[in-house]
């Protein structure tokens, strides 16, 4: 069995820029993912943190097959997914499934929450209409929803009643791996917890395996047992997560946990990641991090540090090691 369910190597994604409108030619191009290597295995959980247009989401696409890679390989079971064609494709397609950020525009406000559950079940297993029914209220009640719901229209819920909703309906295909694209960001802080806490008994539950797009560094660590940073398209440093947040060693995961807010109000807090991240489409040379880096040498303005094991899987990639 290979080591991992879900597994990136050298995985890129690059978008034409374009400049005119009648007459385009091609200006360059955005690097929005650019050489990523992670392995998620079997029921756990792999979070990936950064900051805004680092690449997470585009990540996300890839695997959901989205968007098409540049290059490249992306690996499920030990098996090439961009080589899947026909049943196998179909499999893959039910075997990872999603729940995004906003449950307001995820779920469908013309369909029953019947419909919007059973609709992948309907695609990939037809079923006879009552078994569709019984099916959802299972679902509904896994997720701590009440069966009677099967009637009722989305705008009915609160949002994590929503989330609830969209998570029944991953889970509904019997999926091994969940793609988690900041799933309590929209939602109030009481009811975060309460999502978290879902996710994690279905996990233990099910067997699933997460991969986890958050900006709230807290909430990777309550999740996830690996974790990734990425900047500008790239991971700068990879480990388990108590490792990766106990022993911070490239200088933008440690000024990215510096960034968090104060513990106290009354505590003094600066900024610091001085500066704006580049933009992927004109990246610095080097090391892309060095304009906003204290300790760039040299070399950084020069030569692209490759991620390396430091110690115990903990990979990072920086001069400095």
């Amino acid at each position: 069995m290979p080591p991992f369910l879900l597994e990136a190597r050298g995985l890129k994604r690059y978008f034409r820029v374009t400049k005119g409108l009648l007459f385009q030619r091609e200006h360059g191009m955005l690097k929005a993912v650019d050489g990523v290597d992670f392995g998620i295995p079997a029921s756990s959980t792999f979070g990936i943190v950064g900051e805004s247009g680092c690449g997470k989401t585009t990540t996300t696409n890839l695997i959901l097959l989205l968007l098409q890679k540049t290059a490249g390989t992306l690996l499920f079971d030990g098996a090439d997914v961009h080589g899947f064609r026909g049943a196998d494709l179909k499999r893959y397609r039910a075997s990872v499934q999603a729940v995004f950020q906003d449950p307001y525009s995820s779920l469908n406000p013309r369909k029953r929450v019947v419909d919007i559950i059973t609709e992948p079940i309907q695609i990939n297993q037809p079923l006879h209409r009552q078994s569709l029914r019984e099916r959802t209220e299972e679902l509904l009640v896994q997720v701590g929803l009440s069966p009677h719901a099967v009637g009722l229209y989305p705008h009915e819920f609160s949002g994590g009643q929503r989330q609830r909703i969209a998570i029944a309906r991953a889970v509904s295909l019997n999926p091994r791996l969940i793609l988690l694209d900041e799933p309590v960001s929209a939602l109030d802080v009481s009811i975060r917890a309460q999502i978290m806490n879902l996710l994690r008994d279905m996990q233990e539950r099910l067997g699933l395996s997460y991969l986890l797009i958050a900006h709230n560094l807290a909430t990777v660590r309550y999740m996830s047992n690996h974790v990734a940073v990425m900047y500008l398209g790239r991971i700068v440093e990879r480990g388990e997560c108590d490792e990766v947040y106990t022993h911070r060693l490239h200088p933008y995961t440690q000024a990215l946990f510096a960034a968090a807010l104060p513990g106290h109000p009354r505590s003094k807090w600066e900024n610091p990641l001085p500066g704006e991240v580049p933009s992927p489409y004109n990246a610095p040379p080097g090391c892309s991090f060095h304009p906003r880096c204290s300790h760039a040498m040299p070399i950084c303005q020069e030569e692209q540090p490759q991620l390396r094991d430091q110690s115990s899987g903990h990979a990072v990639a920086c001069h400095l090691y």
